[in-house]
């Protein structure tokens, strides 16, 4: 009970006790009687204040945790949830854990691969922070890391033309933008969608995005790679994440998608800019991408493909001034691409159960050194990928996933994994 009914209870017992006096004899209820009474009256009272706290409690915990609704704005459907709150902070995340064998090696490993914290906070009609706070393997030592993957504001003027400022997510593939466990099939993500469009890729910059007439689209100019990071394995080391980034070269990417059928996803990304950063020796290192996707849902059917190509100038200056020779050069072209296709058995048999169990495959191809202005190509880097698994969820929120990848020139791998979003 709280101390604030305490002195209403004392003015109750009071009253009872100063009522008029009652003859002997009289059927009339006595001060013991009125007393009980009151205590009873009194218990009913704290279990109904109690009631009332704790749901003033879980109304004030619902606003800050809202449930997971559609993904908004290029982003996952718990990253979104900030875009559906009226004002006030709101709270969400993701998180993924994975087991991994790989063939010829010693040891296999379980790894609390990320832990993830949505925060957004809508000031009014028209202004919205969003980010995503994220703890890499567990732990700051060893491999671990702290990093935001994205911290942005958005202006929101109407359904066609919103702005948006800060670290954004480069707007390029299916993964880079929409990484939540329950948002793709497999246990790791596509070899395509982590060396060519190196996921995840964010960057400093300030654009665009909106929705009209059947299409979404975003758009920025960001910081460009820089080229110091890039390597015989790809672009991925070229990201600056936003930490003290280089931004002498700047760059322009934009994502346009058609949006207006049920089910479908049909689009197109592309990114220019230098990567040279004006370091000495590099020249200009031109750097373009370019991907085209689809998406299809329907019925239990799940059907994804991707192909993705960047295109490097200068490298044969670039590789010099790395001081890089033979297989280990920078290629002047990359090349990857993938198809995927999965059934939801629940779908079928037991469509009204909430589950969903999707048996999937995907072949992919991707190749680092599709062309090479210098030196030789390392067939390593030509990569074949056939991949096949099992994705269950139990409910929405909640994933369990195995996935088997074959691989022509590196270690076949086994993976299990389980992810929940909130």
């Amino acid at each position: 009970m709280h101390r604030s009914h305490e002195p209403l209870l004392a003015a109750l017992a009071l009253l009872a006790s100063t009522g008029p006096a009652v003859a002997q004899g009289s059927d009339a209820p006595t001060i013991e009687d009125r007393l009980d009474r009151l205590e009873q009256e009194n218990a009913q009272l704290r279990e109904r204040l109690d009631i009332v706290s704790g749901e003033v409690e879980r109304t004030e915990l619902r606003d800050l945790f809202p449930e997971i609704g559609d993904a908004r704005n290029g982003l996952g459907p718990a990253a979104s949830k900030v875009y559906g709150q009226d004002r006030g902070l709101s709270i969400g995340g993701y998180g993924e854990g994975t087991f991994t064998s790989e063939s010829g090696a010693k040891d296999s490993t379980a790894d609390l691969l990320r832990g993830i914290i949505y925060t957004g906070y809508k000031f009014d009609d028209r202004w919205l922070f969003n980010s995503e706070l994220e703890v890499e393997h567990a732990s700051t030592e060893d491999a671990g890391a702290v990093s935001l993957e994205f911290a942005y504001l958005d202006y929101m003027s109407r359904e066609s033309l919103n702005a948006r400022f800060g670290l954004v997510l480069v707007p390029m593939g299916f993964i880079n933008e929409m990484h939540e466990p329950t948002t793709f099939l497999s246990v790791n993500r596509p070899e395509t969608e982590r060396r060519i469009i190196p996921s995840t890729w964010r960057e400093n910059g300030v654009g665009v995005y909106g929705d009209a007439g059947g299409f979404s689209y975003r758009g920025y100019v960001i910081n460009g790679f820089d080229a110091d990071g890039f390597s015989a394995e790809g672009l991925r080391d070229g990201r600056q994440d936003g930490s003290k980034a280089k931004a002498n070269d700047l760059a322009v990417t934009a994502r346009l998608d058609w949006t207006d059928t049920p089910g479908v996803l049909a689009g197109a990304s592309v990114y220019f800019g230098n990567s040279g950063q004006e370091t000495a020796g590099f020249g200009s290192v031109g750097t373009s991408l370019v991907d085209v996707h689809f998406q299809y849902e329907h019925r239990g059917w799940w059907f994804r493909a991707l192909a993705a190509a960047a295109k490097l100038d200068d490298t044969a200056q670039l590789n010099a001034a790395k001081g890089l020779t033979g297989t280990s050069v920078i290629g002047d072209e990359m090349l990857g691409y993938y198809g995927e296709l999965g059934y939801d058995l629940m779908a079928a048999f037991s469509p009204e159960s909430g589950r969903a169990l999707t048996p999937y495959v995907r072949y992919e191809r991707v190749n680092t050194q599709e062309s090479v202005a210098v030196g030789m190509a390392d067939p390593t880097n030509d990569e074949t990928i056939v991949s096949f698994g099992v994705a269950f969820q139990p409910i929405d929120e909640i994933v369990f996933k195995t996935s088997f990848e074959d691989f022509d020139n590196a270690p076949d791998r086994f993976s299990l994994s389980l992810g929940y979003v909130f």
